[in-house]
């Protein structure tokens, strides 16, 4: 589930970095993940997905090498912006999704927001849909900017880009770390990157500091950590939420009245071939099996009794096919017990997912306020130097 804020100030120890590579992949990406293998270094990449799905291969060998593959949308727009005008923001979720999600299974998707700019409208429009929002973790921002491609423009050397960076880290002593290992949208800075030389320089320096390199996966931070409890919540046509009991063979029916009723909430993990397994919060799986009747009930065994094709429809809702083929639905028209009865689409209960964010919000200080301005001011002052 997307947070409403940006997520940054880890809590991560002193010296201690998180170092992460957006707009990629790129010409370099690979050569760079494998430098950072051997010095030990695990790194989170923030890839496009239109550069993606041309480098499948750089994908695989940044995955073989042990490093994270993350979400920075599949066109690299300007979030905020696009949303107000309407442009689809889940789809820039999801089509990435589509090309990362095989080096994600059973983990969260890390995103980070194009140029860092974030608003919770943008939040709001991702979270409504289960696609674009479960079990994804962000938008993760940056402590060290160190603004490497800008460097780039500017005819700066890799000794002065590293020092730019160096100075930037010993200020601030700790922090997630930002490079690019491609630019999405400025192709003459791309032909003059040195990312991948700024990298074997900066590292072994900072290693020699004394300084620890850790995954995002490794930082133990209630921002990180929350949305991995993101529950949800079914609401049927009989506008009553989808409720469980905790008993082995038990019935749902359409009957709860919120999704903060603990029977009322249910979390999905993802089966591979676009199905689902959707669990309630005593740890018992929706199943079907059409051997028997029609029936939903809850059981221990996730096998193909539990597994679901999630058919997504316009805004919030969906439908869920079961095993047999046939439709979720319901006992009557006006609810009862959860049926998988509807052999055709147009006998299907249309579902809304209603989601039940488990975000931390972190209590932002003054001192955090000002350097957000601060920060602000060089992405202001960033744009103006490629103006």
């Amino acid at each position: 589930m997307f947070a409403l804020k940006s997520i940054e100030n880890l809590d991560l120890p002193e010296k201690t970095l998180c170092l992460t590579y957006d707009d990629g992949p790129g010409a370099a990406s690979a050569e760079i993940g494998r430098f950072l293998k051997e010095r030990g270094v695990r790194a989170t990449f923030f890839v496009v997905g239109k550069f993606a799905v041309e480098r499948p291969e750089v994908l695989d060998q940044l995955h073989a090498d042990g490093h994270i593959i993350g979400n920075h949308t599949f066109e690299h727009p300007d979030l905020p912006y696009y949303v107000a005008i309407n442009g689809d923001v889940r789809d820039q979720i999801i089509r990435t999704n589509t090309v990362i999600q095989k080096y994600n299974e059973g983990k969260p998707i890390y995103f980070r927001a194009t140029y860092g700019k974030w608003s919770p409208e943008v939040a709001k429009e991702l979270n409504v849909d289960m696609r674009s929002s479960f079990r994804h973790i962000g938008p993760v921002y940056w402590d060290i900017s160190g603004t490497d491609c800008h460097s780039w423009k500017l005819g700066r050397t890799v000794e002065e880009a590293a020092e730019i960076y160096l100075a930037e880290i010993a200020g601030k002593e700790r922090g997630v770390v930002v490079m690019h290992d491609d630019t999405a949208d400025m192709e003459t800075v791309a032909a003059k990157s040195q990312t991948l030389e700024l990298t074997r320089h900066l590292v072994p320096r900072l290693q020699a500091l004394g300084y620890k390199f850790v995954g995002l996966d490794e930082i133990e931070d209630p921002q990180l950590t929350g949305p991995l409890a993101d529950s949800f919540g079914l609401k049927g046509q009989n506008g009553k939420f989808l409720k469980s009991t905790a008993t082995t063979g038990g019935e749902l029916t359409w009957s709860g009245a919120s999704v903060d009723d603990a029977g009322c909430q249910f979390v999905m993990e993802q089966s591979g071939r676009g199905r689902i397994a959707i669990r309630c919060a005593a740890g018992k799986y929706l199943r079907v099996n059409a051997d028997i009747d029609d029936t939903v009930r809850l059981g221990d065994l996730r096998d193909d009794c539990a597994l679901f094709d999630n058919v997504p429809l316009s805004g919030a809702q969906l439908m869920l096919r079961s095993h047999s083929g046939n439709y979720l639905a319901a006992e009557t028209k006006h609810g009862g017990t959860l049926r998988a009865n509807a052999p055709f689409m147009r006998q299907a209960w249309r579902i809304a997912y209603v989601p039940r964010s488990g975000a931390f919000l972190k209590p932002v200080t003054l001192s955090q306020r000002l350097s957000n301005a601060r920060k602000a001011a060089l992405f202001v002052k960033s744009k103006l130097l490629q103006a």
